[in-house]
């Protein structure tokens, strides 16, 4: 297979992209000579993915405006202070940019492996955290029930699918997990403040009028180490398949 044989313990998750990358002179693994027809796969599945994910999006705005109690303003940003929605709203950006404007400043940015290994992280930690966590507390119905299951369940594993088998490997490097933690900070800092000035806070374990701010710093801070300690993993496994691909 792809000019050689698969030596025992490969890893079964290279095997897709490996078959048609080619090394750079750093080792690094770059998408050249991939058939058209692939190249147009690619596209658009990853345009699936961010189609979904904004559906997604409108489906749960959708769903919580007839039940409203607060004007159309403080609905929508309360609805945007959500990290699983911010987290999509980007991701889905991203993906569009990257293949719809490619040759763009942004698209560029947006094709970078270390910018869509982070937005894949940021819609994992909200999938994970809502299924471990909010799963229990929370039982959305009808239409707001489906939007939750996009943004929670399908985005993420769709993410991750695409991240396994479609992403350029060698690209990562240790800094790029600190770097990750920014968007986090940023929202837990955005959390705090609009918390304090609406008093409305997204989740119940960075409610500071119910639990006290001691106990939503502590929770900010084990998610940032769930963040670390992800984004470390996903580097090691970028690098672990990079290595196998070199051989």
């Amino acid at each position: 297979m792809c000019g050689r044989e698969l030596e025992p313990g490969f890893p079964w998750f290279a095997l897709s992209p490996p078959c048609i990358l080619s090394h750079t002179a750093t080792g690094g693994l770059n998408l050249r000579n991939v058939p058209d027809f692939m190249t147009s796969s690619i596209r658009y599945y990853r345009c699936m993915i961010a189609l979904l994910a904004l559906t997604g999006v409108v489906i749960s705005y959708t769903a919580i405006v007839p039940a409203a109690h607060v004007s159309r303003v403080r609905l929508t940003t309360n609805f945007l202070s959500y990290f699983t929605i911010q987290s999509n709203v980007v991701l889905a950006l991203a993906l569009l940019a990257g293949e719809v404007a490619a040759a763009s400043l942004i698209g560029r940015w947006a094709r970078h492996p270390s910018v869509r290994t982070g937005l894949f992280l940021y819609v994992a930690v909200a999938g994970a955290v809502y299924v471990l966590i909010l799963k229990d507390a929370w039982h959305p119905r009808g239409w707001q029930l489906r939007g939750d299951q996009i943004l929670h369940y399908c985005i993420p594993i769709l993410a991750a699918l695409d991240w396994l088998f479609l992403a350029e490997r060698g690209k990562l490097t240790w800094r790029d997990a600190i770097w990750w933690l920014g968007f986090p900070a940023l929202y837990s800092a955005y959390t705090l403040v609009h918390g304090h000035v609406s008093g409305f806070y997204p989740y119940p374990f960075l409610d500071v009028g119910d639990i006290g701010l001691e106990d939503v710093l502590t929770n900010m801070a084990l998610l940032a180490a769930l963040f670390l300690a992800l984004g470390c993993a996903f580097v090691l496994l970028d690098h672990i398949v990079a290595k196998f691909l070199r051989r």
